[in-house]
């Protein structure tokens, strides 16, 4: 039988890599998740915020590093393998812990308020926002480009 500790992370790691995966989607051309080396720590930095916003929308502010750790690596380990990617999950939770105590990007602020606002409130389109903001920071899209100009209004 699974803790109450354990099952808060593995739900938390479930909906981190559920918004990162839909970003993922999003954000790259072909619609297959997959992104070059230089947006591995977006990636990480991005599961981080949402697990952040989560934890805190549920009151269970320790937890986040635990679900960013799990949610980072399962994304991840399939384009860079699994010691990479944990090594890489590590990293990401450590620089963003440093953030918390020092001050995050005003980007990965708006990632957690909006995941968190899109679960607590159950809204759809919120989510899809959020999703969106998730997609800006691991792979920005150049306002002039096709992969803009394709996406519907």
């Amino acid at each position: 039988m699974q803790s109450s500790e354990s099952r808060v992370s593995d739900n938390l790691a479930c909906a981190t890599i559920y918004f990162v995966d839909q970003a993922l989607n999003a954000c790259t051309p072909d619609g297959n998740g997959l992104l070059d080396a230089a947006h591995h720590a977006a990636v990480g930095q991005a599961a981080c915020a949402v697990s952040h916003g989560l934890a805190m929308l549920i009151q269970e502010a320790n937890s986040w590093r635990i679900a960013a750790l799990i949610g980072t690596a399962r994304i991840l380990a399939p384009h860079i393998g699994p010691d990479a990617a944990a090594h890489l999950s590590a990293t990401c939770a450590r620089d963003y812990g440093k953030g918390l105590k020092t001050g995050l990007e005003a980007a990965l602020l708006q990632i957690s308020t909006m995941v968190a606002g899109a679960v607590e409130s159950n809204n759809q389109a919120l989510a899809g926002k959020a999703v969106q903001l998730i997609s800006q920071r691991i792979s920005p899209v150049p306002s002039g480009s096709l992969a803009r100009r394709a996406a519907p209004l």
